[in-house]
Parts: structure tokens; C-alpha cells; sequence
């Protein structure tokens, strides 16, 4: 299967009304381009969400997220730091236990995340994971989902970590269940619907099992000008 390149691919639709380099639009200051990016394990989230930022030239926020709530909560960041993407799965519940695990804790751990993450959608950025899909929602955010199969993602991980098939999917499941269960924990009570596996709360779900990381971000580019977010005033030329 072909790829192409998403600077080409979003020319190419956006025409004759392909600008660059202003900030303003009509001489008034244009909306934060606010994306947040949800993830399967395997699934290539992190790939995507770093060609995405890059092709939009925004930031892209994932571990400093926490490294920021931890600052807050006056938390060694070293503590956490994942050692591999298992840990980091379930960095949300384990910087939460550090701080006891009494309910109190949880509601400051929960509004210094929620702090943070409203903090940073005051500018342009992308958001991975850390539920800021459901932090923002009401909000002028575009909101990603990318999943896998359990076994096309176990092969990538296997592949790239050089693991066993078995191992590898073993890993897939228990990272994505710590990842679903740290969003109903931090967010069950607030959300009738927090649930991962609930699309309405997103909007557009990539399955990459047969899509490449840059078709996966052409896509994107594509559901985000038809969502009606000006891109063509932010990507430089090629």
C-alpha cells in the first residue's frame, strides 16, 4: 500500500486557499488549535501524534503532562519516569498512590490534572492521553482515537521490541487495561460515558491495523479542515 505525504495531501485539498505563516484571520486572533490524541497500545498513537504536531508545527504534550502535575504536587518527576510503556500506562494511578491513595489526594491529583491541561489548551498543542479528550470536552478540541487489533498491535511490539508474539500481546492487554481502568478511576464519577471504548466521546477513530502512520495523519488533516479548523493558516510550505 502506497503512503503519501501528508504535506502534499493537505495542498492538494486546500487549493487555491493555501496561506502561511499568519497567526490572525480577518485581523482577529485565531481559536487554539487544540488536538487530543487517545491511543491503543501498538497502535502507532505515539508515531501519529508526533508527525501530526510536527506537519501542524504545534507542540505535543504527553509525559510532560504528568511531569507538570507532579511539579505541582511536589513529586520527584524521577519516581515515575517509566523504565518501559508498561509503567508508563499506569503512571496516572502510581503518581496518585504516591500520594497515599486517600480520596482527598485523589481530588487534588485530579485538579492539578485538570489545571494542567487547561492550562496548556490556552495555546496551540496536541494532548496524548491523560483523558484531556474528556478534561476539554465542550470545548473547540478535536478529539482522536487510534486502535488496533490486539494481534496486529502484539506483532508491532513484538517486532520492535524484539519479544516473543505471546509476551507481546500479553503486554498489549495489560497496558491497554491500565489505561482503561486509570480513566474510569480518575474520571467515572464526573463522565456517565468515560469509557475508552465509547466513540461518541471522540471524534474520528482510526483503526491502524491497515493504515500507515502518514495516511493515518493525512486522514486527520482532512477531518480537521472538515471540522472547520483553519490549518491552512498554520502549516508551512513544502
Amino acid at each position: 500500500m502506497s503512503t503519501q505525504d501528508p504535506y502534499a495531501f493537505l495542498k492538494a485539498i486546500l487549493t487555491k486557499d493555501f496561506e502561511t505563516g499568519s497567526p490572525h484571520i480577518n485581523g482577529k486572533p485565531h481559536d487554539p488549535l487544540i488536538i487530543t490524541l487517545s491511543r491503543d497500545y501498538g497502535a502507532r498513537g505515539e508515531v501519529i501524534a508526533e508527525r501530526l504536531a510536527s506537519c501542524l508545527a504545534i507542540p505535543l504534550y504527553d509525559q510532560e503532562i504528568l511531569e507538570r502535575v507532579a511539579k505541582q504536587a511536589k513529586i520527584d518527576a524521577f519516581k515515575f519516569k517509566p523504565q518501559d510503556e508498561t509503567v508508563s500506562a499506569g503512571i496516572s494511578t502510581f503518581l496518585y498512590s504516591l500520594m497515599t491513595g486517600t480520596a482527598g489526594e485523589m481530588q487534588t491529583y485530579r485538579r492539578q490534572l485538570y489545571a494542567t491541561v487547561l492550562e496548556l489548551a490556552k495555546q496551540d498543542g496536541l494532548l496524548v492521553g491523560r483523558g484531556a479528550h474528556l478534561i476539554l470536552s465542550g470545548r473547540k478540541v478535536f478529539r482522536v482515537r487510534i486502535v488496533g487489533s490486539k494481534l496486529v498491535c502484539a506483532k508491532r511490539v513484538a517486532e520492535e521490541q524484539g519479544i516473543p508474539q505471546l509476551e507481546a500481546e500479553r503486554k498489549v492487554y495489560e497496558v491497554n487495561t491500565k489505561r482503561h481502568k486509570s480513566i474510569l478511576n480518575l474520571y467515572g464519577d464526573s463522565f456517565e460515558q468515560c469509557s475508552l471504548e465509547h466513540a461518541q466521546n471522540f471524534d474520528l477513530v482510526i483503526n491502524t491495523d491497515h493504515i500507515s502512520a502518514e495516511s493515518a495523519v493525512s486522514l486527520i488533516l482532512l477531518a480537521l479542515r472538515q471540522a472547520g479548523f483553519e490549518l491552512h493558516r498554520r502549516i508551512p510550505p513544502t
